[in-house]
This record gives structure tokens, C-alpha cells and sequence, in this order.
């Protein structure tokens, strides 16, 4: 039966970060200089040969790494408990073997090419390979269209009706779509939403992560459609008005300024807070901080409540190998999906699925 490290591709070699490469090429004996794809050719040629349990050290790391994660609820409690002994009863049992299969004969449609257990029976992993478009190679006066081949991971706990999936939100679907129709039962497959049982704060999933809200994507609460120039420029002169004020700490200069701008508002300003109206006409607003958290900036926390989440990046903290170490993840409204931007490991994506997810 397959182990993790039986179901590794020259293409997820190639994703390892250089330093774990460069760990890697040590443990084996061999030569640590040159670029990254120097390392993980050379890591490749020696476990091709058979030995893969050098790979063992960074088993955590190689079906994990830079990826967006999206994950499926079936409806149907229980659907997924026969589901390891019905991929064992395949023909080729994926489980034993690696189908192999031509780059000409990969469509969009995915294949599965392998399986392995994971940390216990309930757990396993799925390996799938699927077309995500085609490039033009140029050969002297011929052009060749080349399928761009992508194997991507699927993770699977039997016990908790969940459907995680390595890959893009488009070919996620295609992927989820397809274990479905391997369970062959009526099963109803959902995907799991993110910001949405949050209420689309993505503030509420920092605070699930413990971590800092780095970067907000935000669409404005309010949109004023009778707004015109003449709205517009009486916002820059109350703006303005303020400003001047801190400079000459003229008061009635201040207050003067004030109400003739506030009286080209009429209605909007007895129903509408100021700082909402500064806001119209911005069709999407980025907040970003180099360090600490956006929440606690006055600009952020001025605008917040006239905003609508559409998406942000959280940094938070957690411990691999009893070592603490920094992560990033971007959270998507509209893909319904997780991006780690920093590789990641089992253990992190294990920690957001059950903080965020279950």
C-alpha cells in the first residue's frame, strides 16, 4: 500500500522551498549548490531510482507547499466511509499502483493517477492529473500545442464527510465533481463556504487563525447614484477645511467652510454618515500594513464600517517541528477558497481546515 512519499512527482520536488532542498540534498549525500531546480533534479534522479524513504525528513512538506485549498461537504453523513475500500477494489487499485498516463491523452476532465494512506486508516490522499490549458512550442518553421499537465492532491478524512482539494476553485470543482460520481451514489456535494458563516468578515477568521489581519479588500456599504461633481467637491473642501484648520486653528474659518459644504448635501447627510459618503464611487478599497495588524489604524478603523470584506491576508503564527513559525494565507470572497502564499505543511493546513472549516 502507498505512503505519502510513494506518490511524489518531479513537479512537487520542484515546488519544495530551496532551504528544504538543500536539507534534502544533504541527507542524501548530495551536491547542495546550484539553483533550486539543480536540487530537486538531483533529489529526483536519486528517488526515482526506488529509494524514497530519504524523503521522510520533509514528508510534511510535499503534497502541501503554495496552494489554494478548497474543500466540499457531502450531504450524505457517511458517504465517504466505503469510499478507501471501493478505490481498493479498482482494478489497478490506485492504492498499488500509478496509473501512467500520456500528456496527449490528458484532457480537462481529471484523472486520477495515484493514492496513499495518511497519518491513520481514516485519512488518505488522492492524486489527480489534469489538462489547465495548452502553450505553443516553436520549433524552427513548426509549432507543436504542448498540454500543460498539472497533479494536483486531494485530502481526504473518511470519518468527517470532508472533500479537500489542492488546486485552483475552477479545477477544485471539476475534481470534487469526479469523486462524487467514483462514490456512485446520489450524493449531494456542496462547497464549503468561507467568508460566509463569518458574515463575510474577514476579521472573525483571523481572530479563528489567532492572527493579524495584514491586507483588507473591501467594496464600499453605500452607493449614492444621484452623487455629482458638485457632491464631490464639497467632500474635498470639508477635507480640506479640516486640514486647514490644523495649520491656522482658524474656528470660524473651519465652521464657515463647514456649512457651506454641508448644505450642497441636503438629505445625505441627515441619513448618511460622512465617512460614507467619501466613499461613493470607490468600487473596490486595499487597506495593507508592512507590520502588526490593520485593525487599530485610524484609517482602517475609521472606514470599517462602511465597508463589505471581499477577501484579505492574515499572518498567525504556528509551530512545525516544536519550532514557531510565520504563515500567510489569502482569503477569497468570490473563489470560496484559501491561498497559502507561504509554504505550508500538513500540520498548517491541517490547523486551518479544523480553526476555519470544521
Amino acid at each position: 500500500m502507498h505512503q505519502i512519499t510513494d506518490i511524489v512527482f518531479f513537479p512537487d520536488i520542484l515546488k519544495l522551498p530551496k532551504s528544504t532542498l538543500k536539507e534534502t540534498c544533504t541527507d542524501m549525500g548530495l551536491d547542495t549548490s546550484g539553483t533550486a531546480f539543480d536540487l530537486a533534479t538531483r533529489v529526483w534522479d536519486t528517488i526515482n531510482t526506488g529509494d524514497r524513504d530519504t524523503l521522510g525528513p520533509c514528508r510534511n512538506r510535499l503534497l502541501a507547499g503554495k496552494t489554494s485549498v478548497t474543500w466540499f461537504k457531502i450531504e450524505n453523513e457517511g458517504a465517504l466511509r466505503g469510499f478507501k475500500g471501493l478505490l481498493e477494489g479498482l482494478t489497478r487499485s490506485p492504492f498499488e499502483h500509478i496509473n501512467e498516463v500520456m500528456p496527449s491523452d490528458v484532457t480537462s476532465e481529471p484523472v486520477l493517477i495515484a493514492a496513499s494512506l495518511g497519518n491513520n486508516d481514516d485519512e488518505i490522499y488522492l492524486r489527480y492529473m489534469y489538462n489547465s490549458g495548452n502553450r505553443r512550442e516553436v520549433n524552427g518553421t513548426s509549432v507543436h500545442i504542448v498540454p500543460k499537465c498539472e497533479v494536483t492532491t486531494v485530502f481526504i478524512n473518511l470519518q468527517t464527510d470532508i472533500i479537500e482539494v489542492r488546486t485552483d476553485s475552477r479545477s477544485a470543482n471539476n475534481i470534487a465533481s469526479h469523486i462524487a460520481r467514483l462514490i456512485g451514489q446520489q450524493v449531494t456535494l456542496e462547497q464549503k463556504r468561507i467568508l460566509a458563516p463569518y458574515g463575510n468578515n474577514v476579521e472573525l477568521i483571523a481572530n479563528a487563525l489567532r492572527g493579524e489581519l495584514i491586507d483588507a479588500t473591501s467594496t464600499p456599504e453605500f452607493i449614492f447614484e444621484d452623487f455629482n461633481e458638485q457632491h464631490t467637491k464639497a467632500i474635498i473642501d470639508i477635507l480640506n477645511a479640516l486640514n486647514n484648520f490644523f495649520d491656522e486653528e482658524d474656528e470660524a474659518e473651519l465652521v464657515n467652510n463647514l456649512r457651506q459644504s454641508s448644505q450642497i448635501f441636503g438629505e445625505h447627510l441627515l441619513t448618511t454618515p460622512f465617512v460614507a459618503l467619501i466613499l461613493n464611487g470607490m468600487e473596490r478599497v486595499g487597506l495593507r500594513v508592512n507590520e502588526g495588524d490593520l485593525r487599530g489604524r485610524p484609517l482602517y478603523d475609521t472606514l470599517r464600517p462602511y465597508l463589505q470584506h471581499q477577501g484579505g491576508f492574515i499572518k498567525f503564527n504556528h509551530p512545525v517541528n516544536g519550532v514557531e513559525k510565520s504563515f500567510t494565507v489569502r482569503v477569497g470572497l468570490t473563489s470560496d477558497s484559501i491561498y497559502f502564499t507561504t509554504p505550508a505543511t500538513e500540520e498548517v493546513i491541517e490547523f486551518v481546515r479544523n480553526q476555519v472549516i470544521i
